[in-house]
């Protein structure tokens, strides 16, 4: 199998990889990886430490790196997106603006994620339109946020089959081994999830042959609960997993459901007051922010981490690959090592992520973007049956599906007034003046957005 990596020369990468040498090593066998990378120098130290790390030796691929795509592109099966659109100072200054004003801020299921979908957007369309040319069989996965505003473009508006992955997918089987008592990661839960990325909701599961909602949940969360502490590396780390807990908790005991991975942004829809306190908590109001230095600061630490893992790429007979340094880490537990199974070996595997509805989940409609349960095996995706949004969620899913669905609808036609609509559908505050005058100064902080779309603005005079 031939895949390549756009951001090739992230350092997710290395860790990935390691795990995937390691756990699906007949994936890989007389294939190509092949790493693409505008900032090239990143991209071949990417691949001079995998062709060096212990696991290679399972998988006897080609690794090679360019900074030219349409090159790299002809007779690829699979094309893994990994850049990202954050950055400094904007990244902080959007966070305290919202804890000003009462709004959740990441870089997904918030107003926070809209702007961000405009920087890398267009990116993501101009690449799928390159693969209806040189690879139009080959499968996208995209792992940058809003993962489903992605997927939804690239499935609705070109030829390209795209799945929008998040690495939430195994946080359950964190958060359900830790509502029974255990701090551990845990691959034997089996459940059905569905609802947008980051807020969907466990329909169904099972752990070992024993049902979730009737047989593990009333067991383990009775009246003597409490949630699990943790080890965490900061206090607020600590705070955050115990309030997720607790919100399954009160979920499964008001609702009869819970939240199927413990996203922050997700949790925020569900339980507003609890995660704005949390927010501003982690990040404070701003007082003493300064711009410049953050941004010379962030700056900094990149170039750094990069300069360090070069260095390393250049002796690869020095390095010591069980350090616990996290430039040289293995994930085995990341979403993409199944899935690169299920293409190559044809082995069925279940899934949660992110594609236009088309049928998957009753009662939407088939064009707007969700995320929901679905089987791989090879070429064939396949969205299990009997999927459905729980009373009484339904209203706030279908308007962050239409949050999402119309910021893709802006990105592919450039429209600053359906980009307006996007951020008059999203579900908190709709039609206040208090938010009107957060999306002003939200604009602002976004300046380096294409000035056509900026235009945007004035809608919200």
């Amino acid at each position: 199998m031939n895949m390549l990596f756009i951001g090739g020369g992230s350092l997710r990468i290395l860790p990935l990889l390691r795990g995937a040498f390691e756990q699906a090593s007949a994936v890989f066998r007389n294939g190509e990886i092949r790493l693409v990378d505008l900032q090239l120098k990143r991209a071949e130290a990417v691949g001079r430490m995998l062709l060096a790390c212990p696991e290679y030796a399972n998988v006897g691929c080609r690794v090679v790196w360019t900074d030219e795509l349409e090159g790299a592109l002809p007779n690829t099966d699979v094309v893994y997106l990994t850049m990202g659109a954050r950055r400094s100072p904007s990244n902080e200054q959007s966070v305290f603006l919202a804890n000003k004003y009462g709004f959740c801020s990441t870089d997904n299921l918030s107003i926070s994620g809209a702007f961000l979908s405009l920087r890398l957007g267009r990116t993501i369309l101009g690449i799928a339109r390159k693969m209806e040319k040189y690879c139009p069989k080959a499968l996208m996965l995209i792992f940058p946020n809003p993962v489903a505003v992605y997927s939804h473009l690239v499935n609705t508006f070109t030829k390209i089959r795209a799945l929008g992955i998040c690495g939430g997918f195994n946080n359950h089987r964190y958060d359900l081994t830790r509502l029974i008592g255990r701090d551990e990661f845990d691959p034997g839960w089996n459940v059905v999830a569905a609802g947008v990325n980051h807020l969907s909701f466990i329909l169904r599961g099972d752990y070992h042959g024993k049902d979730l909602y009737s047989e593990i949940l009333p067991r383990y969360l009775n009246a003597e609960w409490k949630p699990l502490k943790i080890a965490a590396s900061s206090e607020i780390i600590q705070r955050g997993v115990t309030e997720a807990l607790s919100f399954m908790y009160r979920m499964f005991h008001r609702y009869g459901t819970i939240i199927f991975s413990s996203e922050f942004d997700g949790s925020a829809h569900v339980f507003p007051d609890e995660a704005l306190e949390l927010q501003i908590a982690r990040n404070g109001m701003g007082e003493n922010f300064e711009p410049e230095a953050a941004e010379k600061q962030f700056d900094l630490e990149v170039k750094e981490r990069f300069e360090r893992f070069i260095a390393m790429s250049k002796q690869t007979e020095k390095v010591d690959w069980n350090n616990s340094d996290d430039l040289l880490s293995k994930v085995t537990s990341d979403i993409a090592i199944p899935i690169f199974k299920a293409l190559f070996c044809k082995e069925k595997m279940r899934i949660v992520a992110s594609r236009p509805n088309c049928g998957a989940v009753r009662d939407f409609a088939d064009n707007v973007p969700l995320e929901y349960t679905m089987d791989i095996s090879g070429a064939e995706i396949t969205p299990v049956e009997n999927q459905y949004i729980p009373s009484p969620f339904k209203g706030v899913i279908a308007s962050l599906a239409e949050f999402q669905r119309l910021q893709s609808e802006a990105i592919v036609k450039w429209e600053p007034r359906i980009f307006a609509d996007a951020l008059e559908a999203y579900p908190v505050g709709q039609f206040s003046r208090k938010r009107n005058e957060f999306y002003r100064k939200m604009f602002d902080i976004y300046s380096d957005v294409d000035s056509h779309m900026l235009q945007a603005r004035q809608f919200f005079e």
